[in-house]
Protein backbone atom coordinates (compact mmCIF):
# COMPACT_ATOMS: atom_id res chain seq x y z
CA UNK A 1 0.00 0.00 0.00
CA UNK A 2 1.34 3.59 -0.92
CA UNK A 3 1.18 6.42 1.34
CA UNK A 4 2.06 9.79 1.33
CA UNK A 5 4.59 10.57 -0.93
CA UNK A 6 4.65 6.70 -2.98
CA UNK A 7 6.55 5.57 0.01
CA UNK A 8 5.60 1.84 0.94
CA UNK A 9 3.51 2.03 4.25
CA UNK A 10 4.50 -0.75 6.94
CA UNK A 11 1.66 -3.26 6.40
CA UNK A 12 0.64 -5.24 9.77
CA UNK A 13 -1.06 -8.78 9.76
CA UNK A 14 -4.03 -9.57 11.35
CA UNK A 15 -2.31 -9.75 14.64
CA UNK A 16 -1.17 -6.10 14.48
CA UNK A 17 2.38 -7.41 14.41
CA UNK A 18 4.69 -5.95 11.12
CA UNK A 19 4.97 -8.85 8.50
CA UNK A 20 8.48 -11.03 9.45
CA UNK A 21 8.53 -10.42 12.96
CA UNK A 22 8.81 -13.92 14.41
CA UNK A 23 9.12 -12.17 17.98
CA UNK A 24 5.13 -12.35 18.73
CA UNK A 25 5.83 -16.41 18.02
CA UNK A 26 8.15 -16.31 21.12
CA UNK A 27 5.56 -14.41 23.68
CA UNK A 28 2.89 -16.65 22.50
CA UNK A 29 5.04 -19.47 23.40
CA UNK A 30 6.13 -17.42 26.99
CA UNK A 31 2.13 -16.71 27.23
CA UNK A 32 0.99 -20.22 26.99
CA UNK A 33 3.38 -20.79 29.29
CA UNK A 34 2.71 -18.38 32.08
CA UNK A 35 -0.90 -18.95 31.62
CA UNK A 36 -2.97 -16.41 32.94
CA UNK A 37 -0.44 -15.31 35.37
CA UNK A 38 0.10 -11.64 33.85
CA UNK A 39 2.25 -10.15 36.31
CA UNK A 40 4.60 -13.68 35.74
CA UNK A 41 4.47 -13.12 31.64
CA UNK A 42 5.13 -9.35 32.43
CA UNK A 43 8.44 -9.73 34.18
CA UNK A 44 9.77 -12.86 32.10
CA UNK A 45 9.00 -11.20 28.79
CA UNK A 46 11.14 -8.42 29.80
CA UNK A 47 14.06 -10.27 31.84
CA UNK A 48 14.56 -14.17 30.02
CA UNK A 49 17.36 -13.85 27.59
CA UNK A 50 15.59 -15.29 24.21
CA UNK A 51 18.68 -17.07 23.64
CA UNK A 52 21.38 -17.72 26.62
CA UNK A 53 23.72 -19.71 24.85
CA UNK A 54 24.20 -16.35 22.83
CA UNK A 55 25.15 -14.53 26.44
CA UNK A 56 29.18 -14.06 26.47
CA UNK A 57 29.87 -13.00 30.17
CA UNK A 58 29.54 -15.68 32.96
CA UNK A 59 27.68 -15.01 35.92
CA UNK A 60 30.76 -14.41 38.15
CA UNK A 61 31.48 -11.82 35.66
CA UNK A 62 28.28 -10.30 35.34
CA UNK A 63 28.31 -10.27 39.90
CA UNK A 64 32.15 -8.75 40.04
CA UNK A 65 30.98 -6.02 37.21
CA UNK A 66 27.73 -5.58 39.41
CA UNK A 67 29.42 -4.91 42.53
CA UNK A 68 32.78 -2.68 41.02
CA UNK A 69 29.85 -0.69 39.93
CA UNK A 70 27.56 -0.21 43.02
CA UNK A 71 30.81 -0.07 45.70
CA UNK A 72 31.71 2.82 42.79
CA UNK A 73 28.41 4.56 42.98
CA UNK A 74 27.37 3.53 39.55
CA UNK A 75 23.74 2.76 40.39
CA UNK A 76 22.67 2.46 36.92
CA UNK A 77 25.36 -0.11 35.65
CA UNK A 78 25.65 -1.57 38.73
CA UNK A 79 21.73 -2.45 38.55
CA UNK A 80 21.96 -3.34 34.68
CA UNK A 81 24.85 -5.44 35.62
CA UNK A 82 22.61 -7.60 38.85
CA UNK A 83 19.55 -7.94 36.24
CA UNK A 84 22.02 -9.49 33.37
CA UNK A 85 22.90 -12.03 36.58
CA UNK A 86 19.22 -13.03 36.99
CA UNK A 87 18.89 -13.38 33.77
CA UNK A 88 22.01 -15.86 34.36
CA UNK A 89 20.27 -17.31 37.01
CA UNK A 90 17.44 -17.65 35.55
CA UNK A 91 18.93 -19.48 32.65
CA UNK A 92 20.84 -22.06 34.91
CA UNK A 93 17.89 -22.80 36.90
CA UNK A 94 19.48 -21.17 39.87
CA UNK A 95 16.34 -19.91 42.37
CA UNK A 96 18.33 -18.42 44.76
CA UNK A 97 20.82 -16.76 43.05
CA UNK A 98 18.01 -15.58 40.70
CA UNK A 99 16.28 -14.09 43.99
CA UNK A 100 19.26 -12.37 45.15
CA UNK A 101 20.51 -10.57 42.47
CA UNK A 102 16.94 -9.52 41.33
CA UNK A 103 16.14 -7.96 44.95
CA UNK A 104 19.83 -6.37 44.50
CA UNK A 105 18.23 -4.61 40.94
CA UNK A 106 15.16 -3.66 42.18
CA UNK A 107 17.11 -2.02 45.58
CA UNK A 108 18.81 0.16 43.25
CA UNK A 109 16.21 0.52 40.41
CA UNK A 110 13.30 0.99 43.09
CA UNK A 111 9.61 1.44 41.98
CA UNK A 112 10.40 1.66 38.41
CA UNK A 113 10.83 -1.69 37.72
CA UNK A 114 8.04 -4.20 39.52
CA UNK A 115 9.36 -7.37 37.01
CA UNK A 116 12.47 -7.42 39.43
CA UNK A 117 10.66 -7.44 42.83
CA UNK A 118 8.04 -9.98 41.07
CA UNK A 119 10.96 -12.17 40.15
CA UNK A 120 12.38 -12.40 43.51
CA UNK A 121 9.70 -12.45 45.77
CA UNK A 122 8.71 -15.71 42.81
CA UNK A 123 12.20 -16.90 42.40
CA UNK A 124 11.01 -20.91 41.89
CA UNK A 125 8.30 -20.09 39.84
CA UNK A 126 9.85 -18.15 37.78
CA UNK A 127 12.98 -20.71 37.06
CA UNK A 128 10.15 -23.66 36.57
CA UNK A 129 8.63 -21.20 33.90
CA UNK A 130 12.03 -20.04 32.59
CA UNK A 131 12.65 -23.85 32.22
CA UNK A 132 10.08 -24.93 30.23
CA UNK A 133 10.13 -22.06 27.82
CA UNK A 134 13.57 -22.63 27.56
CA UNK A 135 12.60 -26.30 26.70
CA UNK A 136 9.98 -25.42 24.09
CA UNK A 137 12.50 -23.34 22.33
Amino acid sequence: MLGLFGKKKNQTSPTGTPPGNPEPLVLSKLQEITGTDAEMYQSLSRLLFLDPKKITTSLEDAVSQATTFESAGNKTRAEVWYRIAGGIALSRGDAESARKFFEKASSIAGDRRPEYKTIASRSQDAVSLARKFYESM
